[in-house]
């Protein structure tokens, strides 16, 4: 295993870069199509990229939406997961699958060469750099996994403590304190109840309308098919290949009949002063995640 994993003398077929979801299971998958496949990722260990987020974090989507081929979780876990027990299975999962798995590894830079039809990866695993010459280079480094801080004036000189969601871990150190979180969609939601949990003071700035779902019933709808019977790998398949204009129009449908069921927490929550949308197009928080990653709760 040491010298699989080792690359010394050869090169992988294939190379991913970023090592939570999609690069472990598109990995594990070209493993089982005997493609030599490495993933490589900057945390020190797999399943990082969860574990180290805010205490209080769950899924949002059900565990059977976001298992992983060959190993869904156990039937008795919870319905929404906290993040703790996501990592410790996905690091679980690298090792059962026998993946090709290097830690606390950055790419430094790819260039693909036409004559050869390989790329030259540069890569520093462990403060040691490494050329390696894979014939497919797949990036899977996620959609959230970069903080975006904004340039505000004076924020430079604000004296009390500024942090970006990237960095809170709990409000332990906030109980009694004021706290004003910048934002309104879902780590800004789930870090104002954790302080509230705390006894911090919360205030919340919305800059944009924000779209709100109640977790069940309404959010459950977008993946309803699969609780209705058919394998996970057949509702895989149904729900991925939708054409572009279908899922669209669905999502439109549903969004209609959630806004049948959450109209009452909707008004309450505009009654408070909070402003809500439906999307651009009416198309519902699903399309907001799959076009912008954000801007719904």
């Amino acid at each position: 295993i040491e010298a699989a994993q080792s690359y010394d003398g050869r090169d992988p077929q294939v190379l991913i870069v970023g090592g939570g979801h999609a690069g472990m299971t598109l990995a594990a998958r070209l493993g089982q199509m005997a493609v030599d496949t490495l993933v490589v990722d900057s945390h020190e260990r797999a399943g990082d990229n969860w574990r180290k987020r805010y205490s209080a974090l769950t899924l949002h989507n059900e565990a059977w939406v976001c298992d992983l081929p060959w190993m869904p979780y156990p039937p008795t876990w919870p319905v929404y997961l906290p993040k703790d027990m996501l990592a410790d299975w996905l690091e679980s999962y690298s090792w059962a699958m026998e993946l090709k798995y290097w830690t606390s590894t950055t790419l430094v830079s790819a260039e693909f060469d036409e004559a050869s039809k390989r790329w030259t990866a540069r890569l520093r695993r462990g403060g040691v750099d490494h050329v390696l010459h894979p014939a497919h280079l797949v990036i899977a480094t996620g959609m959230s996994g970069e903080p975006r801080v904004p340039e505000l004036p004076g924020l430079s000189d604000f004296a009390g403590e500024t942090l970006h969601t990237h960095a809170y871990v709990n409000g332990e150190r906030w109980k009694g304190r004021n706290a004003v979180i910048v934002g309104s969609s879902t780590s800004a939601h789930d870090v104002a109840q954790d302080l509230h949990g705390w006894g911090a003071k919360v205030t919340m700035i919305q800059r944009s309308p924000t779209t709100i779902v109640s977790v069940e019933p309404a959010a459950q709808l977008v993946f309803a098919l699969y609780s209705e019977g058919p394998s996970r790998e057949d509702c895989d398949l149904l729900s991925m290949s939708m054409t572009y204009e279908l899922m669209l129009k669905g999502q439109t449908l549903l969004t209609q009949k959630m806004l049948e069921l959450d109209k009452d927490l909707i008004a309450a929550v505009e009654a408070r002063g909070f402003r809500t949308d439906i999307g651009e197009d009416g198309s519902g928080y699903y399309m907001k995640y799959l076009r912008t990653g954000g801007g719904y709760y």
